[in-house]
């Protein structure tokens, strides 16, 4: 199990949440893919992923030489689970929002 707080730390710095965005297009890369794709250097690109597969948000898979990064769920799954234990508070907004809507003379004239 990964903690929230080191999966929002990973996501916290812009280049990692810029590799998490060219994976979830790409599906899965390289890291020389990857340099091309996010024109940072090689060094940071791996420094990136490591810190993003310590978080569980990327796995990587060998073959040969070459290393293949995806997404992982696991750090993601995290994250969203945290984020939904706060759906209350939006529910509330949006409860209160539809009653406004729903008394409001001006909207029910359109």
């Amino acid at each position: 199990m990964v903690g929230v707080d080191l999966v929002l730390e990973a996501v916290g710095e812009p280049n990692r949440r810029r590799l998490l965005e060219l994976l979830h297009q790409q599906h899965e890369s390289t890291v020389s893919e990857l340099v091309r794709a996010s024109g940072l250097n090689q060094p940071q690109v791996s420094k990136h992923l490591k810190v993003l597969a310590s978080a569980m948000l990327v796995a990587v898979r060998a073959e040969g030489r070459h290393r293949h990064y995806r997404l992982d769920g696991a750090g993601l799954q995290a994250a969203h689970d945290w984020f939904a234990s706060f759906d209350d508070v939006w529910n509330a907004r949006f409860d209160a929002l539809d009653e406004l809507v729903s008394t409001d003379p001006e909207s029910s004239a359109t």
